[in-house]
């Protein structure tokens, strides 16, 4: 068997404290080194060179796609290999590695992305980064670059297609500092971008994703939360009307409606919720984060429809709801892994299931989910949540109040917990305390619904004592 030879590319900037990993990664699997330089001021060039990089100077025109294919314009090689500078390639055996670019009807392959967490690695979404060097395959898009268009073109033309590999590269987090640096960069391509592409939907919804800030799959109602659904609003508006099939090939899709729909949620909008979930879940019936959101849509429903609904109908609907829950609890590997994260199997449907079984007054049997999701995670805040709406709902406000405090030490961010300890403060009359905690919430969730509700209501008591006119 002929060897298969592998140019890796990358584009770097000042990065002397990684490069080195990152081709040290690959040596014995690669037969050259091409690196495009940005405009380093440090040792990058010295360190690449030490490794046997070809290092090219280009000067950083806000343009990502234009970078990479400097790149692939000098690659010699049968297969092209892409990393960027702060990654590295986990270990493979060179037999296995070239066993994979033997494979006659493959174009590319799709990598597992992955970061690190403590001595752990947290999966994340694939990406096509192992490809044949073919002219026609090139980048587009000057920020969140793309091959794939342009390599299923190829792959069409020549009987081909792009697979999934268990190869996966680990992206090292970067320091605080140099994260906003590129944040910042990153939002000034992003404007020109959907400048210079007015119709493409992919850069609203980057530009709507950034804008978010999300726990636990649950997008938050901070700041600018209704500017960013309208980012992913413009996006799925470029896109609704098109072909299902062309939909189910968008990779990104299923992530823009789990974010919209949840974020939808956050701003109490449940009705535009329902219908959005619906879409998804003709589009994507089995992608588990689409069930996710689609079952907590139809909790909140039920939540705001209990009171006017039959005990049977609400019952079939509750046993409905947990049913979907327990669907996602079962899903096969092969549906699992497209999620990534598997708290979305066990965690989130053990919150939910507990939520659905307190609104049907079944406390023990919420408390078993939410002990049985504490015994996952002890530091689910969401799970401490659960056992205080459980305590609350028992009598034992005293109880409650003390979970409540463990819901938001374990996450600030727990809105929830800041809101339903607040209240029950209020009813217990701990005004000052009350007072404080709505403070917090208001300076952390500026766009929950409740604070616009006590907003209006403080407008027009102004308005009552100080009539215009």
């Amino acid at each position: 068997m002929n060897r298969k030879t592998v140019s890796l590319c990358l584009i770097a900037r000042d990065e002397e404290a990684s490069i080195g990993t990152t081709i040290k990664s690959v040596l014995a699997l690669v037969d050259e080194v091409i690196v495009v330089d940005t405009g380093s001021r440090d040792n990058t060039r010295i360190i690449a060179e030490g490794y046997g990089a070809r290092v090219m100077d280009v000067s950083w025109e806000d343009d990502f796609a234009a970078a990479r294919n400097t790149a692939l314009n000098e690659a010699l090689s049968d297969w092209i290999l892409v990393l960027d500078a702060d990654e590295f390639l986990q270990p493979v055996r060179p037999v296995d590695f070239q066993r994979l670019l033997h494979n006659p009807a493959v174009a590319g392959y799709r990598l597992r992305m992955a970061s690190p967490i403590g001595e752990e690695t947290t999966p994340g979404p694939s990406m096509i980064r192992l490809f044949r060097n073919e002219a026609e395959v090139r980048y587009r898009y000057p920020i969140f670059e793309q091959v794939r268009d342009s390599l299923e073109v190829w792959a069409r033309q020549e009987g081909k297609h792009i697979a999934d590999s268990d190869l996966t590269v680990v992206h090292e987090t970067g320091k605080p500092g140099q994260l906003a640096r590129k944040r910042e960069r990153n939002q000034r391509i992003l404007r020109k971008a959907m400048g210079a592409y007015p119709r493409e939907p992919y850069f609203p919804y980057k530009m709507g994703s950034a804008g978010l800030n999300l726990q636990d799959e649950e997008v938050l109602p901070t700041g600018g939360l209704s500017i960013a659904l309208g980012h992913l609003h413009t996006a799925w508006q470029r896109l609704s009307e098109c072909d299902p099939d062309h939909l189910r090939s968008q990779p990104w899709l299923p992530d823009l409606g789990a974010k919209s729909i949840s974020g939808l949620l956050a701003l109490d909008m449940v009705p535009e919720a329902r219908a959005l979930a619906h879409r998804f879940r003709e589009i994507f019936p089995h992608h588990p984060r689409i069930i996710l959101q689609d079952a907590v849509v139809r909790i909140r429903h039920l939540e705001k429809t209990r009171q006017g609904m039959p005990g049977e109908a609400f019952e079939t609907e509750r046993r409905g709801i947990a049913e979907q829950l327990q669907m996602l609890r079962t899903l096969p590997e092969d549906l699992r892994k497209v999620a990534n994260d598997r708290r979305l199997f066990d965690l989130y449907p053990l919150r939910h299931l507990g939520e659905l079984a307190l609104l049907g007054g079944r406390v023990s049997e919420a408390v078993g989910h939410f002990e049985q999701a504490l015994s996952l995670d002890p530091g689910y805040s969401y799970g401490w949540l659960g056992m205080a709406e459980c305590s609350r709902f028992a009598g034992d406000r005293k109880r409650a109040l003390k979970l409540y405090l463990r819901t938001i030490t374990e996450n600030e961010w727990n809105h929830r917990g800041w809101l339903q300890g607040c209240d029950l403060m209020r009813e217990m009359d701990f005004q000052d305390n009350a007072s404080s905690w709505w403070r917090r919430f208001v300076a952390q969730f500026p766009e929950h619904p409740a604070v616009t509700e006590e907003a209006g209501r403080a407008s027009e008591n102004s308005l009552a004592l100080h009539p215009v006119g």
